[in-house]
């Protein structure tokens, strides 16, 4: 069996633009992941190092992806790294996939404690190239979950996950696959089942109709979910949260694409957003 018959392709496809990104010239356009190819098939890995490849690898990406890739690792690591320094209790990833930050930033833990949630077969592949490298797995759990099934909260206490504690909950490129109300049950769980101003980070697209949500290609792993255009403030309130930071694709490009002579590096497609929100008692 092949890895692409038990992995997402997304998630191969994400790993291998953030281990391209490493080879940039300029710094500032680096993930800096040097995990990202541990998890790569030689197939994708290799190639890499070859530096016409990577040029005709850039050519043949859909536009605005590369771009926003970087500018979204960059964003995650950076509400991470805040909640950490902030001693945050505990970082729930939702959809960790090949997410490396407990291991890129592992000093910085400390008694944070870290849950990733994913697929069987996405943690055990990505377990078992963690443990070939000798990455350690300190507190660190993992936990099995559909995020179209509603028994997360369930699985995380068993793990040990306490729902007085600060927490934050990092959903990184997973909002856009989901039914609508899928994500609006994991925002009430997340409601429910955390401590007041916790927060909660990820990505999504605005929309003035469906027919505008931008498509993968892949039959597996369509793009279901979007925000209508202007009512950003409105659905997050309504899901009793506030909003703490909302970057739109001029923010992004202004944050994480400008050289440093202020030139741009790349566009950000129009419709693609971060948001920060927090969780607060009324």
């Amino acid at each position: 069996m092949s890895i692409n018959e038990i992995i997402s392709e997304t998630a191969i496809a994400v790993a291998s633009l953030r281990a391209l990104s490493n080879y940039e010239h300029e710094w500032t356009f680096r993930c800096n992941d040097d995990y990202a190819p541990i998890f790569l098939p030689d197939e994708k890995r290799i190639p890499l190092q070859d530096e016409q490849v990577r040029v005709a690898i850039k050519k043949a990406i859909p536009k605005g992806m590369y771009e926003y890739v970087i500018s979204r690792t960059k964003y995650f690591d950076r509400v991470f790294i805040q909640a950490v320094k902030r001693r945050v209790g505990q970082v729930v990833f939702l959809g960790a996939g090949f997410d490396s930050r407990p291991y890129r930033f592992n000093d910085l833990l400390k008694n944070t404690k870290i849950f990733e949630v994913d697929t069987l077969a996405t943690q055990e592949y990505k377990k078992a190239l963690l443990a070939e490298k000798g990455v350690s797995f300190k507190n660190i759990e993992y936990i099995c979950h559909n995020f179209e099934d509603g028994n997360l909260f369930d699985l995380l206490e068993k793990h040990g996950y306490k729902s007085d504690v600060k927490t934050l909950f990092l959903w990184e490129g997973v909002t856009f696959y989901l039914t609508r109300e899928a994500v609006l049950n994991m925002l009430a769980e997340v409601r429910n089942h955390s401590s007041c101003r916790s927060r909660i980070c990820f990505d999504f697209q605005t929309m003035k109709n469906p027919e505008e949500l931008i498509q993968t290609g892949l039959k597996e792993e369509s793009i279901k979910f979007g925000i209508e255009k202007g009512k950003v403030e409105a659905f997050v309130t309504s899901n009793e949260f506030r909003i703490i930071e909302h970057l739109d694709a001029k923010a992004i490009e202004q944050q994480f694409m400008r050289t440093e002579t202020g030139d741009l590096f790349g566009n950000i497609a129009p419709i693609m957003n971060f948001i920060l929100l927090e969780h607060f008692v009324l």
